[in-house]
């Protein structure tokens, strides 16, 4: 079964991270960098902003150390 996954925030589709194995990205300027964790379905942004958009539309989200994802983005 093949589900479709689709940025809460921006409604692109996530990618894959060729980075983190279980992980889909989205690098919207717009909201920069989130990860989703196909695991347990929790996001991870470094963002407070959005951290707190994702938490109100009932998403599990982890907001992140800057630099615990700036060694994965060069």
């Amino acid at each position: 079964m093949w589900v479709e996954f689709k940025c809460p925030i921006c409604g692109k589709d996530l990618n894959d991270d060729k980075q983190l194995a279980n992980f889909l990205i989205c690098s919207n300027e717009s909201h920069g960098t989130l990860r989703f964790f196909t695991g347990d379905g929790c996001y991870f942004t470094t963002n407070e902003k959005v951290a707190e958009e994702l938490a109100k539309k009932g998403k599990r989200v982890h907001l992140t150390d800057p630099g615990s994802f700036m060694e994965l983005e060069k």
